[in-house]
């Protein structure tokens, strides 16, 4: 595929997204945060500007937002983040660009993994606190929430099944690869592994842990492309998945001082083998 499209739109957005609010005295500065700025993007990766806001002026721009990034380029279709100041947009090329508001006194509010300033004071700049470590407390509370969400509801496949819904089964089975499984490979290496953008983790997978997902991915591939549908061959596929997510979350429980559950993998591994449907 022809990436070049892709990466002249983005390149002439970021550079006419610098010309438009630069020159905006209410915009103080801005600046890129995500893959274009922690040297993990490519040339499919989108844009996440984040704008310095004067305080007395805060209100104004994000009433106004949609005819403010319109400035840039016709915006085909935008959400807000819940939550915090920031719109998802498609705009016109297509371009996808994410706009975060900050105002000028909150700049020291919280952690950033890695900026690439774009325009701005120096003072401002560096009231911004940058650092790629998270800490081992954020790792873990985003390593047991995540493992322990699947544990507690893993008798979910066999509901599933037990309702005929089976494409909600395959769907299932490769959520949990790439959002449980492919994120605890990572953290072997990669402090940051949960924080990653989820739709590029597994590229950043080492070698034999590439060679690891792609097998698990052969294995959904066959057993969904069966030319029947083969009850034990599921079985045997979401008991690959579960006990390769137990395997790779013990020693990470263990290695942010977090208790795995003794009896978890054992009950539900019986579980299966007796209540799986026929």
């Amino acid at each position: 595929m022809n990436d070049a499209p892709f990466t002249a739109r983005r390149s002439d957005t970021i550079d006419k997204a610098i010309e438009v609010f630069s020159d905006d005295p209410r915009v103080l500065a801005g600046w890129l945060e995500g893959s274009l700025a922690d040297r993990g993007a490519d040339s499919f990766s989108d844009i996440d500007l984040y704008l310095c806001v004067a305080e007395d002026a805060f209100n104004d721009v994000w009433n106004d937002r949609r005819e403010f990034i319109g400035r840039v380029r016709p915006i085909l279709a935008c959400a807000d983040v819940m939550g915090i100041f920031g719109i998802g947009c498609l705009l016109e090329g297509p371009v996808k660009l994410d706009v975060f508001f900050e105002r000028e006194s909150t700049l020291t509010g919280k952690q950033r993994i890695a900026v690439k300033w774009l325009w701005g004071p120096n003072e401002l700049f560096a009231r911004l606190r940058i650092g790629d470590d998270l800490g081992d407390a954020a790792i873990a509370r985003t390593l047991e929430y995540t493992v322990m969400g699947f544990l507690q509801g893993a008798t979910w496949p066999v509901r599933l099944l037990a309702r005929g819904q089976r494409e909600t089964f395959f769907f299932g089975a490769v959520t949990m690869i790439e959002t449980g499984i492919v994120p605890l490979m990572l953290l072997e290496h990669d402090r940051r592994a949960f924080h990653r953008n989820m739709f590029t983790r597994a590229k950043m997978l080492m070698p034999a842990q590439h060679a690891e997902y792609a097998r698990l991915m052969e294995h959904v591939r066959a057993t969904m492309n069966a030319p029947i549908e083969d009850r034990e061959a599921m079985r045997a596929l979401h008991i690959d998945i579960f006990k390769t997510t137990c395997r790779l979350a013990r020693p990470a429980f263990a290695r942010y001082g977090l208790a795995f559950p003794p009896r978890a993998e054992e009950e539900m591994l019986a579980f299966y083998q007796r209540e799986w449907p026929a």
